[in-house]
């Protein structure tokens, strides 16, 4: 099984479970989650997961990083947990954005970045001079 079918595999079972999860939701089958539980955060937070497991390159991490935080921002403010509104809490938007660059910045040293077609190479992997030594 080559990357692609992985891929799709993840996305394939996501689906699923997404579509089993809503509807027991429309049955009221959810005993895990409260009465009047909003949840649509959740989802936004599911493919930002699937996005970082399932990522090929640098920038696909960095944009699964931002949309789970995203994702979560939204779980908790249509809930009003923690006295969260989009009035009070709007910052936390920026704060999923920064997470999200440097997340992309870590993960291109292992994974090909987009912009250099290659991965970033550490200090240690630098090749060798063939010039002799200076005296």
């Amino acid at each position: 099984m080559n990357g692609g079918d992985g891929r799709r595999l993840v996305w394939g079972v996501v689906l699923i479970l997404s579509g089993i999860v809503l509807m027991m939701a429309r049955f009221g089958r959810l005993p895990f989650l409260p009465e009047g539980y909003v949840w649509w955060g959740g989802a936004v937070t599911a493919i930002g997961l699937v996005s970082i497991v399932t990522a090929r390159k640098a920038e696909t991490v960095g944009t699964g990083v931002t949309l789970s935080l995203l994702g979560l921002w939204f779980v908790l403010v249509t809930n009003g947990m923690f006295r969260l509104s989009w009035y009070n809490s709007w910052p936390l938007a920026l704060v999923a954005a920064g997470a999200g660059t440097v997340a992309h910045a870590i993960a291109a040293f292992w994974l090909p970045d987009p912009k250099t077609g290659r991965r970033r190479r550490s200090r240690g992997d630098e090749p060798e001079s063939q010039e002799a030594p200076h005296a």
